[in-house]
């Protein structure tokens, strides 16, 4: 069982304001309570901070959680402040320190009603500003620290935005990513990445790596309305250093949102990890994997929203409203799969179809790879094909792989690309198997990857591989196929020149 160390060293509020009106016999006790700033930085250990807070007919107040190793000094009621001391050594050096944690105090009324007010504080430890890479997707590889992304531009576009407020929408591990903080001032959001305990046969922990993790993060109108939103990559290792090159480009050496590329490892949980986001063409919102590597009851992954609690994605058409199949709809439901219909030929735009969403010969705003990469245009895999001694090898000595070595005709280069199936146009459900009618019951193998080249009667062209579970002769590679614009299927980015 994966344990993940919620740390921060900046002090992010998260504020839990009381503002109460208690009738009682024709009486109302009206009192507030809550901290005025939304947090601290320490920057020093042993630094004392002062932290003030708002206590409107509060006649006594109690602190009631902290971190360890943190000193609370005193808590002022009158002056309505609480001085609070760092500690004296980071977790790794004292485990009996946290870095990061929540200060809740608890404030009494007159009349015994007792309301809670709540901040985090944070020991300045590792921190990585991204602000200036905006995009709509960022590749985190750095465990235990503070990152800081830029919220108010529309992917890598000058078109700009305001949020009201930031939040984390969903993400596949539990706090994952968490203390995060929203600083209107400079249009930036702040989140902690923590750790992922490396453990033993014997259940001790030995080590602590990068946590395998997605997440989306969504900019808020005054209303609570999504204006844009961002996809968070946590994987342990670098895509810059590991990328792929080939005589057409260079690529990323997984796909978006993998934790690392198997390249043909037998390994159940290799295969697993492998497996990327799942992206409708033209969106930039990814929707996740399925429950494990062999597609069981075609499920999906778990995700968790606000406060590690289990969400779920919607599944919509145009039943569910009006505006569902556009791309502002779209935008302002990035956790809804908009499923086709035949009117529209399968795409999840309806009436209003776009052939240049993702850009063939320019990256697009709606573009989801990270900056410096980008959807590849269909022709680049022409340049491949399956590797020889696998495509020509018995079906049971391959099939474990899930996916192919494909090899550039002109260099040699090889890079594996899993069998990670798709989601249905029809229903968003999640599916690895093609059933060719034989009396053998298929395997889940197949892979299908989108590009950025729009192909005709409003389908986009995709690259398409198989294993013929009944004749190795009949595998299939089909570098250029036209597949229905509401599939989700997988995005190998490429190097963007």
């Amino acid at each position: 069982m994966r344990t993940l160390f919620r740390g921060v060293w900046t002090m992010v509020a998260a504020l839990m304001v009381a503002s109460v009106a208690f009738v009682s016999c024709e009486t109302k006790e009206v009192y507030d309570f809550e901290f005025d700033m939304p947090g601290s930085i320490v920057t020093e250990f042993e630094k004392t901070i002062e932290i003030p807070f708002t206590a409107r007919n509060i006649v006594s107040v109690s602190v009631s959680a902290r971190p360890k190793g943190w000193t609370i000094n005193n808590v002022d009621l009158v002056k309505s402040v609480i001085s609070v001391t760092a500690p004296k050594s980071y977790t790794a050096d004292d485990d009996s320190v946290e870095e990061n944690g929540t200060l809740r105090l608890t404030g009494y009324t007159a009349a015994g009603t007792s309301v809670q007010a709540s901040s985090y504080l944070s020991l300045l430890n590792q921190d990585m500003d991204l602000s200036e890479k905006y995009s709509n997707s960022y590749v985190l590889t750095q465990k235990d620290t503070r990152y800081y992304i830029d919220v108010t531009h529309k992917g890598e576009s000058n078109e700009r935005i305001t949020p009201d407020d930031v939040v984390i929408l969903w993400q596949n591990e539990k706090n994952a990513f968490n203390f995060g903080g929203y600083d209107a001032a400079t249009g930036k959001y702040t989140f902690f990445l923590g750790h992922e305990d490396v453990k033993d046969e014997d259940d001790k922990v030995i080590d602590t790596r990068t946590p395998d993790c997605n997440a989306v993060v969504a900019a808020l109108d005054a209303d609570g309305e999504v204006i844009w939103s961002w996809h968070l990559w946590s994987t342990g290792s670098d895509v810059e250093s590991t990328a792929i090159v080939t005589s057409v480009g260079e690529f990323m050496d997984r796909n978006l949102g993998a934790y690392h590329n198997s390249d043909g490892s037998m390994t159940q949980d290799d295969v697993y990890r492998s497996y990327g986001m799942y992206y409708q063409w033209g969106r930039k919102d990814p929707f996740s994997r399925p429950v494990d590597y062999k597609f069981s009851a075609n499920a999906d992954e778990e995700i968790f929203g606000t406060n590690s609690i289990a969400t779920l994605y919607k599944y919509v058409d145009a039943e569910d409203g009006d505006d569902v199949g556009t791309l502002e709809y779209a935008i302002k439901n990035p956790m809804a799969y908009v499923l086709g219909s035949a009117d529209d030929n399968y795409d999840w735009l309806y009436g209003a179809h776009k052939a240049d969403l993702w850009g063939a010969e320019q990256k697009s705003v709606y573009d989801p790879c990270p900056r410096g990469w980008r959807v590849p245009e269909s022709s680049v895999f022409e340049a491949f094909d399956i590797d020889e001694s696998e495509d020509a090898a018995a079906w049971g000595d391959v099939s474990n792989m899930y996916g192919w070595h494909l090899v550039d005709k002109a260099t040699g280069a090889k890079m594996f690309m899993p069998a990670a199936g798709r989601r249905s146009f029809e229903n968003g459900v999640l599916t690895n198997v093609n059933d060719y009618g034989y009396e053998n019951v298929p395997k889940p193998w197949i892979g299908y990857y989108w590009t950025a080249t729009a192909g005709e009667g409003n389908k986009s062209n995709s690259l398409f591989f198989d294993l013929n579970t009944t004749r190795a002769v009949n595998n299939r590679y089909e570098a250029v196929k036209a597949m229905y614009r509401a599939n989700g299927m997988q995005v190998r980015c490429v190097r963007d020149k």
